[in-house]
């Protein structure tokens, strides 16, 4: 139930970035979950940081999309945080990936805040560092 409330906020994030931000290839954006303020698999008085990373990459036909989202989740469980949504739009073209890290050592708005934003830029050079492995183009050192 919990996974599945997450992945329809995936799919609504994919369908947004699909209509407004078609131009955008690829980023990462916070996402403030509004109805649950808690992630369910975090002990009781966690808080968490949500991020929403995306690609309007043709993911249905295109297999490097598909694989950059493979080694954006590879990532994710390398810097320590977890994958809690996926979601496409209704064409299948721009996918979404929501990514949780728990903030609970945060003790104020603007701890939790910084968190997230530190969250958005590891999540915005991932994505980017994957679509160059996924198209085959040699990484910056």
């Amino acid at each position: 139930m919990w996974r599945k409330n997450y992945n329809d906020v995936a799919t609504g994030l994919a369908t947004h970035v699909r209509k407004n931000l078609g131009a955008v290839e690829r980023g990462a954006v916070p996402v403030r979950l509004v109805e649950e303020s808690v992630i369910p698999f975090l002990a009781p008085n966690q808080s968490s940081a949500v991020v929403g990373v995306f690609g309007n990459d043709n993911y249905i036909s295109e297999a490097r999309a598909r694989r950059e989202v493979e080694l954006i989740r590879q990532r994710v469980r390398e810097i320590g945080a977890e994958e809690v949504g996926f979601g496409l739009s209704q064409d299948g073209y721009t996918w979404a990936l929501l990514v949780c890290c728990d903030d609970h050592r945060f003790r104020t708005d603007t701890g939790r805040a910084l968190q997230r934003e530190l969250m958005k830029i590891t999540l915005e050079e991932a994505v980017s560092l994957a679509w160059q492995r996924a198209s085959g183009a040699p990484s910056a050192s």
